[in-house]
């Protein structure tokens, strides 16, 4: 039986809700996704100031204790308008993103995700790195 829920943190960019709807309940077995907006998340959450963060990750919060989610879900895109740097400099943010995040969040599954240039169609997203509940570092994607 799946999982009920996941979080997602993600992109205002609506090209790139369904494919990665798609993405994490085909890999991650969940029927339902909360959902939490910003343009550029992976820049927000890897530089954000801490009272910012906090805020951020109520929200998050607020999806494990009401939903029983165990999994967030950070997605960034190539072409994002909100954030507009290159295809490695997404991939560091991320990463940073999980570093920053996973000793705030115990017991949380935390991936880092990103898709190609949106354009009309999201190409599929791509795992970019990992953090399994309770660890403390990152580890990259296999």
């Amino acid at each position: 039986m799946p999982d009920r829920f996941a979080t997602m943190f993600t992109c205002i960019d609506g090209r790139i809700q369904q494919p990665l709807n798609e993405w994490v309940r085909k890999h991650l077995d969940v029927e339902y996704l909360d959902t939490i907006t910003e343009p550029g998340p992976e820049a927000v959450l890897a530089g954000t100031g801490e009272r910012c963060l906090e805020v951020l990750l109520e929200k998050v919060q607020v999806s494990q204790r009401a939903h029983g989610s165990a999994t967030l879900v950070i997605a960034a895109h190539s072409d994002c308008a909100g954030n507009p740097v290159s295809v490695d400099e997404h991939r560091d943010q991320l990463r940073q993103s999980l570093a920053r995040v996973a000793g705030r969040l115990p017991n949380t599954r935390i991936l880092a995700v990103h898709a190609d240039r949106c354009g009309e169609q999201c190409w599929d997203p791509e795992l970019v790195a990992e953090v399994p509940p309770a660890a403390t570092g990152v580890r990259p994607a296999a």
